[in-house]
């Protein structure tokens, strides 16, 4: 077939439409793959020249930030998501997550641009969720508004990048799940001391989830929160956060990392937070949190 991108050729059918934070995941997906196109380049951290054939002049991009580093205080926002045609450019940015307790960082191709996911106590950029701690979420690319930030012991509030989950002192609460949206917000933490249980919220979910979250101050059992999860935008299957750990009086249970749009996050282990899945899963919160998995880019013409 013609390449609809080529110069003084007509656009062929791509799915441009934009939806709010109530759609779920799944037709998210849908509308972001352009219909028609096919998947022509995956570009990775670390590179940042691209070469396009002669004669194409425009570009449909998919860009993905990197995730939000998980912390003490909580697990990292997933990244932010933008998509839609650009001019064709040789030179591109896709973001690294975010190392622990940093946030993530920005990916860009042309005029789509998608931030960073924040890390525990920070909020989102660009579309990035937030991270664990009743932070902001924020607005993407395409206007889609943002999770507000939060009070209390509250899920964090859904929005294109949702806000963080709240956090409890109480002993044997759970702490609260981060929002859920196009890119899900990190989970908050538990920390009340006493001999019940004490569980952390887990990540929120969404095209890419957000980081687990960590529990402490428990003499008998301390759970991290598992990672949000993510849909593969490219094959529409789930992509599983990480599992946490548990641990005993005086340690840490920690957070598994958030599932992103290419890879499944990956497991706590001990009291060091899981890292979050390639395509800006955000990472997990521990005694020592982990890395926001790292921003990708794809291109079709």
């Amino acid at each position: 077939m013609a390449n609809p991108s080529r110069r003084g050729q007509v656009a062929g059918p791509v799915s441009g439409q934009m939806r709010g934070d109530e759609d779920t995941p799944n037709a998210n997906t849908s509308l972001i793959l352009p219909y028609g196109l096919q998947l022509q380049q995956t570009i990775n951290a670390g590179t940042t020249s691209v070469t396009i054939p002669t004669g194409v002049t425009f570009v449909y991009a998919i860009a993905v930030g990197g995730g939000g580093g998980g912390a003490s205080g909580g697990g990292g926002g997933a990244g932010g998501i933008a998509w839609g045609w650009t001019i064709a450019t040789s030179s591109c940015i896709v973001g690294t997550g975010g190392t622990p307790a940093l946030s993530g960082n920005y990916t860009r191709y042309g005029n789509i641009i998608a931030g960073g996911g924040g890390t525990a106590g920070a909020a989102g950029v660009l579309g990035g969720g937030g991270g664990g701690n009743n932070v902001a979420g924020s607005t993407n690319y395409w206007g889609i508004p943002g999770g507000g930030s939060n009070t209390g012991n509250n899920k964090g509030n859904n929005g294109s990048g949702a806000g963080g989950g709240g956090t409890t002192a109480v002993n044997g609460v759970t702490g609260a799940t981060g929002g859920d949206g196009i890119s899900g917000g990190g989970g908050g933490f538990s920390n009340g001391a006493g001999s019940a249980t004490n569980t952390a919220g887990a990540g929120g979910s969404g095209l890419a989830g957000g980081g687990g979250s960590r529990a402490l101050n428990s003499t008998t059992s301390n759970v991290g929160g598992v990672g949000g999860n993510g849909i593969n935008i490219l094959t529409g299957a789930i992509t599983t956060g990480g599992t946490a750990t548990t641990n005993g009086s005086g340690s840490s249970g920690a957070g598994g990392g958030g599932g992103g749009v290419a890879s499944n996050g990956n497991n706590a282990s001990g009291t060091t937070g899981g890292t979050g899945g390639l395509g800006g899963g955000g990472g997990g919160g521990g005694l020592v949190g982990n890395t926001g998995g790292a921003g990708i880019l794809y291109l079709f013409y």
